[in-house]
């Protein structure tokens, strides 16, 4: 009989071959949270708030940061933000793809999306430009929705042949036409992502390269396809609506605290 001490159930668990990590729809929209909060935070905290960089034109803001070695080290802490925070891009672009395929009801999806995207408008104008009304950028539920809206559009016209090809063609080049137009925040890059992942989603690989490659102009964009690549699939908790509504809710009120971090500071 064989006896098996506490050596062998060790030299037994070295042994046991490496598992990736499972990723779930709930576990990229935390991530997605997460990464979103830290982006802002450089963004609005930091740059607008402390920095007060809506004050300056852009030569101006390089001038300070060049000769106040305080607002070098906070513009780096900015920075840092950004090439973390950017990598919620393709988790997004992501979860809307999944989104459009699972949703029962995408008119409701829509709806909501728009709904929130106007309820954020102004918090992200405050936070971001301390102004609140600002034209000429939008927040990033309306590239979202521009992209949801551009996905539905995919949907319906998607099929073999000349014709619905060319017609994906045209609703991605104006999806991407208007996220740019709207100025809408990360403009018709995350458009062009959302559309490639949904567009090559029976290639999962080649799908993911494609969009990477992409991404490549936010920088650090990229490594945000890493969870993307080890979705399970699973979406039990996202069924939820109270899960469903807080992410939604997460986004205008973590602008709104910002918001308020920035007057004061100010």
């Amino acid at each position: 009989m064989a006896v098996f001490g506490p050596r062998s159930r060790m030299l037994s668990a070295r042994r046991r071959p490496f598992t990736l990590p499972v990723v779930s729809a709930n576990w990229l929209k935390n991530a997605g949270a997460v990464l979103t909060l830290i982006y802002f935070f450089g963004l609005t905290v930091i740059q607008n708030g402390v920095l007060h960089a809506s004050d300056y034109t852009s030569q101006e803001f390089s001038e300070l940061i060049n000769r106040d070695n305080s607002a070098f080290m906070l513009s780096g802490v900015a920075t840092i933000c950004y090439l973390i925070g950017v990598a919620a891009i393709p988790i997004y672009a992501f979860l809307l793809v999944q989104g459009v395929l699972h949703t029962s009801n995408i008119k409701k999806y829509v709806l909501s999306l728009l709904i929130f995207a106007v309820i954020s408008e102004v918090p992200y104008d405050l936070a971001v430009s301390g102004k609140a009304f600002n034209w000429e950028d939008q927040n990033v539920l309306f590239t979202a929705l521009v992209a949801l809206v551009m996905l539905w559009l995919l949907k319906i016209f998607e099929g073999k042949g000349a014709g619905p090809k060319l017609l994906c063609f045209l609703t991605v080049a104006g999806g991407c036409f208007w996220a740019m137009v709207l100025g809408c925040k990360f403009g018709g890059g995350f458009v062009l992502i959302t559309a490639i992942l949904f567009l090559l989603r029976e290639k999962k690989g080649w799908s993911i390269l494609a969009a990477l490659i992409v991404s490549l102009i936010y920088a650090t964009a990229l490594f945000g396809f890493a969870p993307v690549a080890l979705y399970s699939g699973e979406r039990k908790y996202l069924e939820k609506k109270s899960a469903k509504y807080f992410y939604y809710v997460f986004y205008p009120v973590m602008l709104a605290a910002f918001a308020v971090i920035v007057m004061v500071i100010q």
